[in-house]
């Protein structure tokens, strides 16, 4: 054993992100806002300030599907109603949503598993596929500090413009 080289570690701590960074924020989402021109918006709270992230047509019906509870009365379930049963009958479940990165507009989510063997992974998604899978699962919705300070705030917004704001129940 006195014959093995040691090699001395080195770790530069300037290129290691804050622990404080890292951390997890509970935000809400508390508004779905249909402007005049029918754009769509979801509105998140934390404690901080409120953002409002623009959707797509498609993300925006989905999400205010599963925002109004519409999804609990379905006759046809939805894909992500029908990933969420093929997880249960697999002995998958999710434990947390968390919105990880912002890269340039695009917004990343995590999705974490644990399975009956209490093996854990995660996968990548949308923000909106991260939202009605939390509204889906009765779960938070998490964003990492540092991700949820790179975003714009929109506590100055006047909602009496919008025609539809569906808010929270």
């Amino acid at each position: 054993m006195e014959d093995l080289p040691i090699k001395k570690l080195t770790i530069k701590t300037k290129n290691l992100n804050d622990i404080e960074e890292l951390s997890l924020l509970k935000v809400d989402l508390q508004h779905i806002l249909i402007s005049p021109d029918n754009k769509m918006y979801a509105v998140i709270e934390g404690d901080d300030k409120d953002i409002a992230i623009v959707l797509n047509p498609y993300e925006g019906s989905m999400l205010s599907f599963f925002f109004k509870g519409l999804h609990k009365n379905s006759h046809i379930h939805t894909i992500y109603q029908i990933f969420n049963k093929h997880l249960k009958d697999s002995g998958t479940s999710i434990e947390k949503v968390v919105l990880e990165s912002k890269v340039g507009d695009i917004l990343y989510c995590t999705m974490h598993y644990v399975d009956s063997k209490h093996r854990r992974y995660y996968s990548v998604c949308s923000l909106v596929d991260g939202l009605i899978i939390s509204i889906l699962n009765k779960l938070n919705f998490y964003v990492v500090k540092d991700t949820w300070d790179k975003i714009d705030s929109y506590d100055d917004w006047n909602y009496e413009e919008f025609i539809v704001d569906w808010t929270k129940e």
